[in-house]
């Protein structure tokens, strides 16, 4: 538990945390606020959005225990994640604000230390962040470290074609208070938000690993379809196209290209072998005739030999068992 949050102190960090039927894991996340170790007074503003389990009295209960820290908002009726981050942000005071949801934690207590220094000692530097390991619930896939990009400082246009920033691992300044006007209508809030701040200064990005990232069916991003994160992500990306200075269109137009033969994929995974072969025929437009040749050698299989797969696994079914 720090020492430096006293009484009216004014926080150099505000951690901004949203939550809405996060019963399961909304301790673990303010837990691992209360638990840094920081040389400056921080506090926890929570946006909880009327949820239908028990995480208002958990928020309730710790924002009783430690009052020096935890400022909490229970909305009476829900108003939805946009909203309820917008109203927990107006009332922020720090100079620096880190973003942390009630469903993922931080696993090192020196995190807001750590990412604090860097944005003292870089006056040019927006936005800092770090890797984060991305746990599913359910067991269905091992934990992965994300992001892999090399520890270093970037600009906009590393950031455009895949947003390696994950909502947990960033602390920002406030060059910039809200997401850009033209993504109010979007499902994900962050990266137009991530994007807008690295208009106004280089990002840094850090080695350490120090924050945990839950998927489950009642994630905001994570518990929608892929087809329909591909489909918000196209969206996005002509939001850039359009809002963003064009000397950024060659960046954006890697980040259309994966999110295109993203898709084609995920249809196929759907058994729509034909919106493969509709992606292939786009991602074609996308490139130069040399370019990316395996990627679309791979769709071209799925879209134009996907009546393959069936025998192919049947035949190491069979395989197997002969071994066995």
């Amino acid at each position: 538990m720090p020492n430096t949050n006293t009484p009216g102190a004014e926080p150099k960090v505000s951690v901004l945390m949203i939550t809405y039927n996060h019963e399961k894991f909304i301790a673990q996340a303010i837990e691992s606020v209360l638990m840094q170790k920081a040389d400056f007074p921080f506090d926890l503003i929570i946006g909880e959005d009327c949820s239908t389990d028990g995480t208002a009295e958990i928020v309730r209960e710790y924002s009783r225990r430690y009052p020096e820290i935890i400022r909490a908002h229970v909305r009476e009726r829900n108003v939805g994640s946009k909203e309820n981050f917008r109203q927990i942000r107006l009332t922020a005071k720090g100079k620096y604000w880190a973003l942390l949801e009630g469903d993922d934690y931080w696993t090192d207590s020196r995190k807001l230390q750590l990412l604090a220094d860097v944005l003292d000692a870089h006056p040019e530097t927006a936005i800092c962040g770090h890797r984060t390991i991305r746990h599913d619930e359910d067991g269905s896939q091992p934990d992965e470290v994300i992001a892999k990009v090399p520890a270093g400082f970037y600009e906009l246009e590393d950031l455009l074609p895949w947003c390696f920033l994950h909502t947990s691992s960033v602390m920002f300044r406030r060059v910039v208070e809200e997401p850009p006007a033209w993504s109010r209508q979007m499902i994900m809030g962050d990266q137009p938000w991530f994007v807008e701040l690295a208009r106004h200064g280089n990002i840094c990005f850090l080695d350490e690993c120090m924050a945990v990232y839950r998927v489950h069916g009642g994630g905001v991003w994570s518990g929608i379809d892929y087809i329909k994160k591909t489909s918000s992500l196209r969206a996005l990306y002509q939001a850039y196209y359009d809002n963003l200075d064009p000397k950024y269109r060659p960046s954006i137009r890697k980040g259309v290209r994966k999110v295109v033969f993203d898709t084609g994929l995920a249809q196929f995974a759907a058994g729509r072998p034909d919106q493969t072969r509709q992606s292939l025929r786009e991602y074609f437009g996308l490139c130069g005739p040399f370019e990316c040749l395996p990627r679309k050698a791979l769709l071209a299989l799925k879209g134009y030999g996907w009546w393959i797969y069936p025998f192919w696994r049947q035949a190491r079914r069979l395989w197997r068992r002969q071994k066995a």
